[in-house]
């Protein structure tokens, strides 16, 4: 399962009076966008989308690999 600690929190902001965090997942290029009013909901919220797309450790791996350090988030 993916942790928080793959996860890291790229931008803080405010749209349309909500607060708005950008996360990606360390070692690749996927970013989740979510409302949260904290970086801790934000990180939840952000691991719970990914366990909807089905996204495994082992997958992760895999994409790791393929991607060999041609990263947005690092």
């Amino acid at each position: 399962m993916i942790s928080k600690n793959d996860l890291s929190i790229i931008e803080e902001y405010v749209m349309f009076g909500e607060k708005r965090f950008r996360i990606c997942i360390k070692g690749t290029n996927i970013i989740v966008n979510v409302k949260a009013s904290n970086e801790q909901e934000a990180f939840t919220k952000a691991l719970q989308v990914l366990n909807q797309v089905g996204l495994t450790n082992d997958s992760l791996n895999e994409l790791r690999n393929l991607m060999s350090g041609k990263t947005v988030c690092k």
